[in-house]
C-alpha cells in the first residue's frame, strides 16, 4: 500500500467587483463573502492562505470598510496571509499596450505597500489569461510568480505528476514562477462535502514526494453565487472545511506561493499557450462552434474521462473581439485614449507611485487612474462572469475613457483631434474627430455613425449591444428542470433557468449591427413590430455594404461625407450623406439620386447609460425610453435624462415620422438568464417617390436639462 506523505496545500483567493459596479452590490458581496470568509479564517489560527483583491475593490474597503483592512492587516503580520498584486483595476493583461500592463502593475505594488507595510512578490493574472510573452512585462512589474489553471499546463502536455508543483517559464530570459490551480478542487470547493474534498487530498498525498495542490477561483464562490452563503455560513461547510485542515496538519499543510517557493525546487521548465480557464474558451467561440465544442467534449469523455478537456481547445480570450464588435469598439477606442494618455503624462512627467497618495487622499479624477478604470476586463467579454451585456458596466468604461481623453486633449493643448485610419481592425477605414465636447467615430461599414460621445456628460449616446444568438440560448427553458437541493457549481448546466417567464419570446436576433446613421428602404406596409422583431423585408442593400467615406475640412468646416451607388427594390439609387460638426452636436444631410418609391429611412440606436428611464417627447408625447411608439409629421423630438442632466434633440428641415422601440437582449449571469434592456432603436421615417433626387437634413445637438 503506498504511503501517505505529507501535501501542501495553497487556497489563493481572488476578490474582485467592476469598476462600475452598483454600490449595493458591492455592499452585499462584503456582507456575504468577504467580511464573513476573513471572520471564519480569523478563527482557524494554524492556516495559512494567499488572498488578492482588486485594486479598485480595495479602494472601496478602505472607504467604506476599514475594518476589513484592519483584519487583513492582522492576519499578514501574523505571517497567515500572502497578498497579491496584480493590474490594479484588473484588466486582462494582454489587451493593454505594454506601458499600462507594467504601470498597472506597479501601481498595485505600491498601493498595497503603502496600504499593508507588505510587499508583494506574486500577482493575480485577471481571468488568467495568458499568452505566451506575457512573462517580459510581469517580470518588469517586479513580479516573481503567479497561479494560472492546470489547464494551461495540460495544454503543454505536462502531466499528471507535473502538476504537483510549480514550474518556470520565460520570454527572452526574463522569467517567473508559474503555479497550475487544479479544476478538481475549483470544481469541489466548496460544493463537494468536506470528507470527500479530504479524500482527495489524501489520493494526491500517497503519491508520494511533498506534492502541491493550488486552488485558484474567486471568493465570491464563498457566499455570493447562488445559494453558497447558507451553504458556507449557515450550513457550516467553510467552517468543517478550515476544521477539518487543522486537525489533519500533521499530513495537510496550509501555504503561501512565497513559502512554497522558497523551500522547493521547480518542477521544470514550460511554455503555457495562449489560454484561460478552460470555461472561457468555450464562451469565446461562436454560438455554433461553442455547441459542436460541447457535443464534441462529451463524446471525447465517453473516450477519455476528463482527461477530454485537455484534448479539446476552445477559443482564445481575444476572440471576443471578434465575436463583438461592440466590445472591439471600447478596446480599439482604449488604445486611441492611451495613446493620448501617455502623452499627456510625458508632459506632467507623471512617475509611478508619484500620484499614489492622491489617489488614497480622494482624488480619483487622475489622468492614469481614468485610463486604467477604462480597461477594467468585465464589460469588454461575455461569459457567465463577463459583463459586456450589462449597459452599466460599459457606460462606466466609456466614461472614465472619455473623461481620461477629455483631460489628455486639454493638457496636449488639443480642441480639434481628427485620426483616420482601420482603427477596429476589421477592414473598413475609419475616422474619428473630437472637437470640443463631441466625439464621433465613422466607418465605411455600412456608412454607419459608431460613437456619438459628450466628454462633459462622459457618455456616448450610441452605446447599443446588438442582439445576437448565444450557445446557451438553445438550453435556456422556462423553469430549471433541476430538482436538487445541492449546492452546485456556478459551472454546472443544471442551474441554466430563467428568471421570468415569457423570456424565450425576447430571442430575437438582428440582420445587422445596432450601428446608427444606418440607411433603409422599405415598402409601405412597414409595420413597427416587425422591424422590433426583425421580420421585415429590407428593400435596399445598403446596411452591411461599404460607402465610400471622405474627410471634410474646408472653409472652417469639419466633418465627413459617406456615398455609395446601390439598388433599392430593383432600382439604381445613389446616397451621399455628410456629417457637419457643429458647436453643442452634429448636422446630417443627405442626397438621394435615382428612382424609388417608398419609404425611406435613417436609423439610430440610443441609449443613455443603458437606463430605461429617461423620457423620449414627440408629437406632444412623453414615453419612456423602453417604450415603444409612433409619431406621426414631427418637426423635432428629444430624449431628456435627468440624471445625466442631458437633453439630446433632433430637428428635421421637413416632417418625418419617428418609430422608436426597445432593444432587448437574453443573456447568462450567475443567477440564469435575464432580459436586459440595451437601448431604444429609433427611425426617422419619410415617404418618398422620386425620379430624380431628394434632400433630407437634421441637426442632433446636446443640450441641458431645464
Amino acid at each position: 500500500m503506498p504511503k501517505m506523505s505529507k501535501i501542501y496545500l495553497i487556497l489563493s483567493i481572488h476578490n474582485h467587483q467592476p469598476v462600475g459596479n452598483f454600490d449595493h452590490v458591492v455592499e452585499d458581496a462584503y456582507k456575504k463573502a468577504y467580511l464573513p470568509f476573513l471572520k471564519m479564517l480569523a478563527l482557524h489560527p494554524k492556516l495559512k492562505l494567499v488572498l488578492h483583491y482588486s485594486g479598485n475593490l480595495l479602494v472601496w474597503l478602505e472607504k467604506k470598510h476599514p475594518e476589513a483592512i484592519d483584519m487583513i492587516t492582522a492576519l499578514i503580520r501574523a505571517e497567515r496571509v500572502e497578498l497579491l498584486s496584480g493590474g490594479f483595476y484588473e484588466p486582462v493583461l494582454c489587451s493593454l499596450p505594454e506601458d499600462d500592463r507594467v504601470m498597472q502593475i506597479k501601481e498595485m505594488t505600491a498601493y498595497i505597500k503603502d496600504t499593508f507595510g507588505y510587499t508583494p512578490g506574486g500577482m493575480w493574472l485577471a481571468e488568467r489569461v495568458w499568452e505566451p510573452h506575457l512573462p517580459k512585462c510581469i517580470s518588469k512589474a517586479g513580479i516573481e510568480y503567479l497561479p494560472l489553471d492546470d489547464y494551461h499546463f495540460k495544454l503543454a502536455g505536462v502531466d499528471d505528476r507535473g502538476l504537483l508543483g510549480y514550474h518556470i517559464t520565460e520570454e527572452n530570459g526574463l522569467m517567473i514562477k508559474v503555479f497550475p490551480g487544479s479544476e478538481e478542487l475549483r470544481y469541489s470547493i466548496p460544493f463537494k462535502d468536506v470528507d470527500k474534498v479530504i479524500t482527495y487530498l489524501k489520493e494526491v498525498s500517497m503519491t508520494g514526494g511533498s506534492p502541491l495542490l493550488t486552488l485558484a477561483d474567486d471568493g465570491e464562490k464563498f457566499g455570493v453565487w447562488p445559494d453558497t452563503f447558507s451553504h458556507c455560513y449557515k450550513d457550516g461547510w467553510l467552517k468543517s472545511f478550515f476544521s477539518a485542515l487543522e486537525e489533519n496538519s500533521d499530513w495537510i499543510e496550509t501555504t503561501t506561493f512565497n513559502e512554497y517557493q522558497e523551500r522547493f525546487y521547480p518542477v521544470g521548465r514550460v511554455y503555457l499557450p495562449a489560454a484561460s480557464y478552460r470555461e472561457m474558451g468555450e464562451w469565446a467561440l461562436p454560438p455554433d462552434g461553442a455547441l459542436d465544442y460541447e457535443y464534441a467534449l462529451n463524446e471525447m469523455k465517453g473516450l477519455f474521462g476528463d482527461r477530454a478537456k485537455s484534448f479539446l481547445r476552445g477559443g482564445t480570450w481575444r476572440s471576443f473581439f471578434a465575436k463583438y464588435p461592440e466590445s472591439n469598439h471600447i478596446h480599439k477606442r482604449m488604445l486611441m485614449i492611451s495613446k493620448k494618455v501617455h502623452e499627456a503624462a510625458k508632459k506632467l512627467k507623471v512617475k509611478i507611485p508619484h500620484h499614489l497618495p492622491l489617489l488614497k487622499g480622494g482624488r480619483e479624477g487622475l489622468l492614469l487612474h481614468e485610463l486604467w478604470k477604462g480597461q477594467c476586463n468585465d464589460a469588454y467579454w461575455h461569459g457567465i462572469f463577463g459583463g459586456l451585456y450589462l449597459p452599466h458596466l460599459r457606460s462606466s468604461l466609456y466614461r472614465h475613457l472619455l473623461n481620461a481623453e477629455s483631460m489628455a486633449e486639454k493638457l496636449l493643448g488639443e480642441d480639434v483631434s481628427v485620426e483616420e485610419g482601420d482603427f477596429d481592425c476589421d477592414g473598413f477605414r475609419d475616422i474619428c474627430i473630437s472637437r470640443g465636447d463631441i466625439t464621433a467615430f465613422f466607418t465605411e461599414d455600412s456608412g454607419a455613425l459608431i460613437e456619438l460621445s459628450s466628454k462633459g456628460k462622459q457618455v456616448n449616446v450610441l452605446d447599443v449591444l446588438t442582439r445576437r444568438p448565444e450557445a446557451y440560448h438553445s438550453r435556456i427553458s422556462e423553469t430549471s428542470q433541476n430538482d436538487s437541493r445541492e449546492t452546485k457549481t456556478i459551472h454546472d448546466p443544471e442551474r441554466l433557468g430563467a428568471k421570468e417567464s415569457g423570456i424565450t419570446d425576447y430571442l430575437i436576433y438582428d440582420n445587422y449591427r445596432r450601428a446608427s446613421l444606418l440607411d433603409h428602404f422599405f415598402d409601405y406596409n412597414i409595420k413597427l413590430d416587425e422591424l422590433m422583431r426583425s421580420e421585415y423585408d429590407e428593400k435596399g442593400d445598403f446596411i452591411g455594404s461599404p460607402y465610400l467615406l471622405e474627410r471634410i475640412n474646408e472653409r472652417q468646416a469639419l466633418g465627413v461625407r459617406f456615398s455609395r451607388e446601390g439598388l433599392a427594390s430593383g432600382n439604381n439609387v445613389k446616397i451621399d450623406k455628410s456629417v457637419l460638426f457643429r458647436k453643442s452636436g452634429i448636422r446630417v444631410d443627405y442626397l438621394i439620386e435615382g428612382i424609388y418609391d417608398g419609404i425611406f429611412a435613417t436609423e439610430f440606436n440610443l441609449s443613455f447609460l443603458g437606463s430605461p428611464y429617461p423620457s423620449i417627447h414627440a408629437g406632444g408625447k412623453a414615453l419612456f425610453m423602453k417604450d415603444k411608439g409612433a409619431h406621426g409629421d414631427v418637426k423635432s423630438f428629444y430624449i431628456k435624462d435627468k440624471f445625466l442632466n442631458v437633453k439630446l434633440e433632433f430637428s428635421f428641415d421637413e416632417k418625418v415620422d419617428v418609430w422608436h422601440y426597445p432593444i432587448e437582449t437574453v443573456s447568462l449571469s450567475e443567477g440564469g438568464a435575464e432580459r436586459l434592456y440595451q437601448g431604444t432603436a429609433c427611425l426617422f421615417m419619410k415617404k418618398i417617390d422620386f425620379y430624380s433626387n431628394k434632400r433630407l437634413g437634421f441637426n442632433v445637438s446636446f443640450g441641458e436639462v431645464k
